[in-house]
């Protein structure tokens, strides 16, 4: 196996290892908010974008418009655009493998906000804050926020677990 592999061979091991059907000439809406998803997650998991995908928080969660310029650009779809040396498969699908949409839209919102705040103020926040943050941008729920928080810190993609309320 290559270490460096193309958009469709992504494709591949998502349909393979997370029954992930991208339809390649007619990708739907929805399936372009999982795909955007699964390489955001894969990024944190190791894999390492050859190309500039940086992402910003839009209305379904982080969105890499560079990324979308590869999927709606059949052409690109054959260049080398990830590094997997690093990347943990195993992890990838064990934590992400089966989830839907709405969980990998809490899952990447909640990491995009804990890593900005890192970046940002050098500081990592709580499920709590994350919960705030969140809560003015988004719909999602508080207890479903805080149950993906906890798992996510335990999964061990984000630093610290939130605080029991009393």
């Amino acid at each position: 196996m290559n270490k460096i592999c193309t958009l469709e061979e992504f494709l591949n091991f998502l349909k393979i290892s997370c029954g992930f059907a991208f339809d390649i000439d007619k990708h739907t809406f929805g399936e372009r908010i999982k795909l955007q998803k699964y390489v955001f997650m894969a990024i944190r998991m190791g894999l390492d974008p050859k190309i500039p995908l940086d992402y910003g928080m839009y209305i379904r969660g982080p969105y890499s418009s560079s990324l979308a310029d590869v999927y709606f650009n059949m052409d690109a779809w054959q260049r080398p655009i990830f590094d997997r040396e690093n990347f943990n498969v195993s992890k990838f699908i064990t934590t992400v493998g089966l989830r839907d949409t709405r969980w990998l839209e809490v899952a990447c919102s909640i990491i995009y906000i804990y890593q900005n705040s890192l970046l940002r103020y050098g500081q990592e926040i709580d499920g709590f804050e994350i919960y705030e943050k969140l809560s003015t941008l988004k719909d999602f729920k508080k207890d479903e926020v805080m149950g993906t928080h906890q798992y996510l810190c335990d999964a061990g993609l984000i630093g610290i677990a939130p605080p029991k309320e009393n």
